[in-house]
């Protein structure tokens, strides 16, 4: 097994702290002969408690497409775990999917974490299952492997969501119509939590099983969430969907998802906020997930964490309330306020 710290060291033709999108403390890279493991953990900042971040298990078409989508996950949980005012810093894993997950590659992942020695945790993310972590856990102690953090995430979206319609619409849930991108772990709970609201919910997902048992529950199908017309939009599945170009054909007014880095770039929010379509950013509202990671370890109670869930929408309202007030984006407002 290969381990290497590459932060300043020149891999596979990239220099990590030479990066754009370079602003960590450490980036480490794995690399298993014998499972065909290849693996980067980003450490963005360990200065409120050790970093944590899921782990994501997906295709990209370069080594440098991995170690961006790394560089920006982990910048992202930095400011989600202060948006949740947690004791915990920012970091993200990613795997390469060149080869099939099994049992030898979650194993020979579960070694790169024992190397870094808890100075990040690690948990399910897209492609990683709470099964999968499980696994992980049982050769190393540094996951979170105590619960689906799809469901808290669904849940702090959900509130945040109410109090968006409520703030720039004034309408209540079951009175909006709202479209959904992805029906994986958080955007199928998500739907369901809006339908049982009352919503009016239309979903985009390209797995047509999950949507045959969506559509059964009164869920409409679409083929483009995007361009649906509707009252809010929430992106929950890949991130980088929000470009100069599909942003032309929005049929939103108010985006609020749980997607990371739903932005091609930051410039794409001035582009949103001129077309009059409000943005919440992701890390002030999908953050359910790290809080109901950490509960056991920080002996938060599930009334607590229910409280906890509920205060993203309350903060999320108060970043609102800010940017209408300075006329500026919600995401100019985190930048004046969070970072």
């Amino acid at each position: 097994m290969k381990f290497l710290d590459i932060t300043d060291t020149l891999f596979n033709g990239v220099q990590a702290s030479s990066h754009i999108e370079f602003d960590h403390e450490k980036i480490f890279y794995c690399e298993d002969d014998i499972s065909g493991l290849k693996s980067i953990i980003a450490i963005h900042s360990s200065k409120l408690g050790p970093a944590i971040g899921g782990c994501r298990f997906r295709h990209y078409q370069t080594y440098e497409e991995g170690l961006t989508d790394v560089l920006r996950l982990s910048r992202g949980m930095t400011e989600k775990n202060k948006a949740a005012d947690i004791p915990f810093g920012g970091g993200k894993a990613i795997i390469f999917s060149d080869q099939p997950k099994s049992t030898e590659l979650l194993i020979a992942f579960a070694a790169f974490l024992n190397q870094l020695e808890g100075i990040y945790y690690s948990a399910e993310d897209m492609g990683i299952s709470l099964e999968d972590i499980k696994l992980v856990g049982k050769h190393t102690p540094y996951v979170f492997d105590n619960v689906d953090p799809g469901s808290y995430t669904a849940k702090g979206i959900f509130y945040s969501i109410q109090a968006a319609l409520k703030f720039y619409l004034q309408k209540d849930i079951k009175d909006s119509v709202i479209s959904l991108q992805g029906a994986g772990s958080v955007g199928s709970q998500l739907a369901n939590l809006l339908r049982d609201m009352g919503a009016t919910i239309y979903v985009q997902d390209i797995d047509q099983v999950k949507l045959k048992l969506l559509s059964a529950t009164n869920i409409h199908i679409v083929e483009n969430a995007l361009t649906q017309e509707c009252d809010l939009l929430s992106p929950c599945a890949v991130g980088g969907i929000f470009t100069e170009s599909s942003i032309q054909n929005l049929g939103c007014k108010i985006i609020a998802g749980g997607a990371n880095n739903q932005l091609l770039n930051s410039s794409i929010d001035s582009h949103l906020y001129n077309k009059g379509i409000h943005y919440i950013p992701d890390v002030l509202i999908n953050s359910g997930g790290v809080i109901g990671l950490t509960k056991d370890i920080l002996k938060r109670s599930d009334l607590q964490i229910e409280e906890d869930l509920k205060l993203i929408g309350k903060r999320a309202l108060d970043y609102m309330s800010f940017a209408k007030g300075n006329n500026i984006s919600v995401l100019d407002a985190i930048d004046d306020l969070l970072i």
